[in-house]
């Protein structure tokens, strides 16, 4: 008798696949990590590590980030998103942005939700 063994079941590190998704959405949306950091409430240096050095994210910030893109928290999780299905909306964000940057005198325009 022959036994067979299987190899246990890949194990997915989703907040490498959240950092992923982020950096495609941020790609395909024209946005910057300031952006994201702005909403957060972070410095940019202080995002920018937690995207590239694989620093821990907090649950609330992985939600945040997922209100700032307007997905769910399943969806910023999906080891097979595209690009296709994020393009979906037209590639624009889904926040409502002018809560940070009008405070900062970077837009001079009243506030702006880009998408409902």
């Amino acid at each position: 008798m022959t036994e067979t063994l299987t190899a246990p079941p890949a194990v997915i590190d989703y907040q490498a696949v959240a950092i992923g998704n982020i950096r495609m959405m941020l790609s395909l949306r024209g946005l910057k990590q300031s952006d994201l950091a702005a909403y957060m409430g972070k410095h940019r240096q202080n995002l920018n590590r937690m995207i590239n050095t694989g620093a821990q994210w907090s649950f609330n910030d992985m939600c945040r980030a997922a209100q700032f893109f307007g997905v769910s928290i399943d969806t910023l999780m999906r080891p097979d998103l595209t690009q296709s299905e994020l393009k979906g909306n037209g590639g624009l964000p889904v926040v409502n942005v002018d809560d940070l940057r009008l405070r900062g005198g970077a837009w001079k325009a009243p506030a702006m939700v880009l998408a409902a």
